[in-house]
């Protein structure tokens, strides 16, 4: 079982026949199971746009998506999505658990490792946008834009499409 070959509890050779994906080892009795990592994404709108990032880094570098990233440990998402996006663009964010739009798992990086990510809308509270870390561009696009975008991951750009619907009105704030 990837990223196992050996019982982290005892060092066993891990028995992989698990029929749910999982992994025992034989002589402690323990199970193993691979996991998808959580990730959270902003769609960030005003009025009739949208932000997007140009990645600076693989996997997908120079591809668009969306701000955020990885959740840390036991950290709430909306947090995690916060502290993502002020490391990524320098600004804060105003988001919401009634600003959640989709949960999606997919492949991510070389090792096509399973990540989970959880998409929310969102609005810009404060701060001037300046990209960092994993940003290499930020700007703004109007729904008529999104699909001529080449985008890392399709759900990326389905996310912003349904931010757009949903909080360019006005109606959810």
């Amino acid at each position: 079982m990837k990223p196992f070959r050996f019982c982290p509890a005892c060092a066993s050779e891990l028995d992989d026949s698990d029929s749910e994906g999982g992994a025992g080892c034989p002589s402690c009795g323990r199970s193993w199971y691979q996991n998808s990592d959580p990730t959270a994404a902003a769609a960030i709108v005003r009025a009739a746009e949208v932000l997007v990032t140009v990645r600076a880094r693989p996997p997908m570098q120079g591809r668009v998506d969306l701000p955020g990233g990885f959740l840390r440990p036991g950290e709430p998402p909306l947090d995690g999505l916060r502290r993502e996006v002020k490391e990524e663009l320098g600004v804060e964010i105003e988001v919401r658990d009634e600003d959640y739009l989709q949960a999606v798992p997919h492949t991510y990086g070389d090792e096509e490792d399973w990540v989970l990510s959880l998409g929310f809308g969102a609005r810009l509270a404060s701060g001037e946008i300046t990209p960092a870390d994993d940003v290499a561009e930020a700007r703004w696009v109007a729904y008529g834009e999104i699909d001529d975008l080449d985008w890392a991951w399709p759900h990326d750009r389905d996310l912003a499409q349904a931010a757009l619907k949903r909080l360019s009105d006005g109606s959810s704030r």
